[in-house]
C-alpha cells in the first residue's frame, strides 16, 4: 500500500559490496528486466531478481550490524510461481495511491486496537537490541508509527516489508521516514523493502521474532497457505499480530458480503470480503495460543466486522 529514499541505506549499514556481486545483481536485474518487456505488468522473474541483487548486495565481510538482521532468501520456487501472479502495473499504482491517501478514517477507528496489539508484542521484547518483524502486506507502511512509538521493546527493528504491489513502495519509504527514530527518542526502524507474497516469504525457518498482518488476509490468494508460511519463518515462541476484517456474524450482513465479494475482488487487489480468518488461524493448529476478539466498527459496512490479536507460535 507508501519520498525521501532512506529506507535502503539504513537496511544496509555494512561494507559496500564486491565488484563482482554488484556485476552478478545487474545482471540478473537487466535480464529480469529484459524478459519482462513493456507489458505494464510485474513478473516473478523481476521478483526473484530483486532478491538475489539484494543477497549480493549484502556481500562482504559480517559487521555487527549484518550479522544482527535477519538473512533474505530466495523464496520457494513452486510457490511463488503459483502465488506471485502477473500485475498490472496501473491498477498497482492506483491501489497504492488509495490506500497510502484514503485510508485515514479507517486508522483513525482501529488506532486504539493497534496500539494495543503493538505494545503487547513490543513488551515482550523489552529492551532487546533488535527485534525482527516481518509484515506482510506491508502497503504504505501506516505501521510504521506505532513500532518507533511503542513506550517498551527493542532499542531498534530490523523490519522486512514484503507486498506484492511495487507501487506500494515510494508511500512506505516516506512514512518511515517521517516516523523513523534513532534520534534517542523514538526507536529506529532498519527497514528493508521486498517484492513477495505471503505464501512465499523470503525468510529462512524461524529466522523471525515477531509477523505483522494488517488488512492482508483478505486478499492472499491461500489463506491456509499464508499462515503456514507465517508459522515456518517464526522463531519458537514467536508471536503474530492481525488486524483484519471478515465475514460478519450477522448473517444478513454475511449475505451482503458474499454477494459483493466478486465485486471486491476486482476493484481492491483480491481483497475478500466473506473470509472466516479467525477460525482459519484457530483451527489451523499451528500456533499454540490465539488471543483475539470480534468487533464491528461503525460507519465502514461491509468492512466493519474486524477480528484483532496475537497468536504465540
Amino acid at each position: 500500500m507508501a519520498t525521501p529514499r532512506v529506507a535502503t541505506a539504513r537496511a544496509t549499514r555494512r561494507v559496500a559490496p564486491t565488484r563482482r556481486a554488484r556485476r552478478v545483481a545487474t545482471r540478473a536485474r537487466a535480464d529480469a528486466d529484459a524478459r519482462d518487456g513493456a507489458d505494464g505488468t510485474t513478473s516473478r522473474r523481476r521478483a526473484l531478481a530483486r532478491v538475489v541483487g539484494c543477497a549480493c548486495a549484502c556481500a562482504g565481510p559480517p559487521t555487527r550490524d549484518a550479522r544482527a538482521m535477519v538473512r533474505l532468501i530466495a523464496p520457494d520456487a513452486a510457490n511463488e510461481a503459483r502465488y506471485d501472479v502477473e500485475r498490472s502495473r496501473a491498477r498497482d499504482e492506483a491501489f497504492a495511491k488509495g490506500m497510502a491517501t484514503m485510508m485515514g478514517g479507517f486508522e483513525d477507528a482501529v488506532e486504539a486496537r493497534k496500539t494495543a496489539l503493538i505494545r503487547e508484542v513490543f513488551a515482550a521484547y523489552d529492551g532487546v537490541a533488535e527485534l525482527t518483524v516481518c509484515e506482510i502486506g506491508s502497503g504504505s507502511a501506516p505501521n510504521s508509527a506505532y513500532y518507533v512509538n511503542a513506550p517498551r521493546g527493542p532499542k531498534a527493528l530490523d523490519w522486512v516489508a514484503v507486498d506484492p504491489n511495487d507501487a506500494a513502495r515510494a508511500y512506505a519509504e516516506a512514512n518511515v521516514a517521517k516516523h523513523n527514530g534513532g534520534d534517542g527518542r523514538r526507536r529506529e526502524i532498519r527497514a528493508r523493502f521486498v517484492h513477495g507474497v505471503g505464501e512465499a516469504l523470503p525468510l529462512p525457518d524461524a529466522s523471525v521474532d515477531v509477523v505483522v498482518s494488517t488488512l492482508t488476509l483478505c486478499s492472499v490468494l491461500d489463506q491456509r497457505r499464508t499462515l503456514r508460511e507465517i508459522r515456518r519463518v517464526l522463531k519458537p515462541g514467536g508471536r503474530f499480530l492481525f488486524l483484519e476484517h471478515v465475514l460478519s456474524r450477522d448473517p444478513n450482513l454475511a449475505k451482503v458480503q458474499i454477494a459483493l465479494t466478486p465485486m471486491q475482488i476486482s476493484v481492491a487487489d483480491g481483497c475478500h470480503l466473506d473470509r472466516r480468518t479467525l477460525d482459519e488461524i484457530e483451527t489451523s493448529g499451528l500456533f499454540a495460543s490465539v488471543n483475539a476478539e470480534y468487533y464491528e466498527l461503525d460507519g465502514f459496512w461491509v468492512i466493519a466486522p474486524q477480528v484483532a490479536g496475537i497468536a504465540v507460535a
